[in-house]
């Protein structure tokens, strides 16, 4: 059986981490094999660390797509809250996933900007971060994500993205 790569795109601060670990919750209560990729995680374990430049953020979502689909091959359902903020990294990662979902946790730019949990929006205004998406740097929305929550918190979308993604592992 085949599993899914649940992705969970959004702006930083946006929820996608609050959004994929109730999801988590939801999916192991229905007793579906899951488990979860948070992007900041995966970067901070990698050796050695990826960077933020283009050429690094290529990489880093090529090999977080991948890790995601080898897992989704072997039947978890495997949650990624990641920015992901270029369509291409989506695509990518859908490309090499045997059944991918997309999730956009769409939160307008002040309330992404009043929580900044990591202090990223104001490390670019005071000048000490560029390239921070939906900051200094584009995020650019998903066309048509298959399951749209507002905020990390977003119940209804939480049990569609849950339905859909077991539906898709065959429970």
């Amino acid at each position: 059986m085949s599993g899914v790569v649940l992705w969970i795109t959004g702006k930083p601060s946006a929820g996608k981490s609050t959004f994929a670990r109730a999801a988590l919750r939801l999916l192991q209560t229905s007793k579906v094999p899951a488990c979860m990729l948070d992007g900041d995680e995966v970067r901070a374990a990698l050796r050695p660390p990826p960077g933020y430049d283009a050429a690094a953020r290529d990489a880093f979502y090529e090999t977080l797509g991948e890790l995601a689909a080898l897992l989704a091959r072997q039947g978890l359902c495997v949650l990624v809250p990641a920015t992901a903020s270029r369509a291409a990294f989506r695509e990518r990662a859908k490309q090499c996933a045997p059944a991918f979902l997309e999730v956009f946790v769409d939160v307008p730019q002040d309330e992404v900007e009043a929580r900044d949990s990591k202090g990223l929006y104001r490390a670019v205004r005071e000048g000490r971060a560029q390239g921070v998406p939906g900051a200094d740097a584009v995020f650019e929305t998903p066309a048509r994500p298959d399951v749209t929550a507002r905020g990390g918190k977003d119940e209804v979308a939480i049990a569609e993205a849950v339905a859909l993604a077991t539906q898709r592992c065959g429970g």
